[in-house]
């Protein structure tokens, strides 16, 4: 028995169907292509906004706290290649200078002084029963101060000595001997310009309510004592290291007492007195003013996203007293 075979013809795709197929695709797939980068780059430009973003507000929020806590009349600007140059933070020519970007200041112990419900030091002083050796000071427990101050400061400070934390009463008059009064001077007799520490007093402890002046302040006459003051442990600093093409990083300097004969040496932020850390890095802007009791400053940080692209958020900041 034979078999028959019978062939069918069907219609194949011509040339030009399967060129407009592979055509289509090809639109089809550079789309796809294309959302996908898109998509990827704005993932890689919000990352890092974000990234800028979070360590500027940080860095911005941690340098604010510090300088919530400054003495007032204590704020200085220095140029970091030549700490011997040095202007107050309220001269009218800061806003504009270029050199004298390193910011010093001495700054209270709010650390100890909020360390319990019952401050440690209270920041009120019996005027009546002090005198030019000693300050009384009703409801402080200055050996939980002492304490504070030790583990804070490493061990370097402490109202027992070797190193003495420094007072500050809210009357900026150091003496006043009634025609020529000594006021607080950063720039001339706190230690932190030069050897002068003439306007200065650190102080030690004689049980829980009394500090005792120290040398050089328990010499000095006509001192004036009034009813609030604040105990200081460290100087501040903060310096922009340079790290090429305008661009730098913040370096925080602390604990170290100017009062004590320690002062920031070296340049380009290479002091080998005091502690340091690096706030934030890829800084590009580092500028700050103060009027009255009112400190202003703006910092501007930069994140790479690829290749030579850049993105650069800035914060600012005011803090008043």
């Amino acid at each position: 028995m034979g078999y028959k075979h019978t062939l069918k013809n069907t219609n194949a795709f011509t040339l030009l169907e399967v060129t407009i197929v592979i055509v289509i695709l090809g639109i089809v797939a550079s789309i796809g292509s294309e959302i996908i980068a898109n998509v990827y780059k704005n993932y890689l430009l919000q990352r890092a906004t974000y990234s800028a973003s979070l360590k500027t507000e940080l860095a911005a929020q941690q340098i604010a706290n510090l300088l919530s806590h400054r003495i007032p009349h204590t704020t200085i600007a220095k140029n970091p290649d030549n700490l011997s140059d040095f202007l107050l933070v309220t001269d009218p020519t800061n806003n504009s200078d270029y050199t004298h970007t390193q910011l010093e200041w001495i700054g209270a112990d709010n650390d100890g002084f909020s360390a319990s419900i019952r401050p440690p030091w209270n920041g009120f002083a019996d005027v009546d029963a002090s005198d030019q050796t000693k300050v009384i000071t009703p409801g402080s427990k200055l050996s939980l101060t002492d304490s504070i101050i030790s583990n804070l400061s490493n061990s370097q400070v402490s109202l027992s000595g070797p190193q003495y934390p420094a007072i500050f009463f809210r009357d900026m008059r150091y003496t006043d001997d009634g025609s020529t009064p000594k006021l607080y001077d950063i720039l001339t007799c706190m230690g932190v310009t030069s050897n002068d520490n003439t306007c200065i007093s650190a102080v030690s402890r004689t049980g829980e309510e009394q500090l005792d002046f120290q040398t050089p302040g328990s010499g000095v006459a006509n001192k004036v004592i009034s009813e609030h003051y604040k105990l200081a442990w460290s100087a501040y600093s903060i310096c922009p290291k340079n790290r090429g093409n305008r661009h730098y990083d913040l370096v925080l300097f602390y604990n170290y007492q100017p009062w004590e004969g320690e002062r920031l040496n070296g340049t380009d932020c290479s002091s080998t007195v005091g502690e340091h850390a690096t706030v934030i890095t890829n800084v590009t802007v580092f500028k700050f003013a103060e009027s009255g009791n009112t400190f202003r400053f703006k910092l501007c940080a930069q994140e790479n996203i690829g290749g030579d692209y850049n993105i650069t958020i800035c914060k600012e900041k005011a803090i008043i007293l």
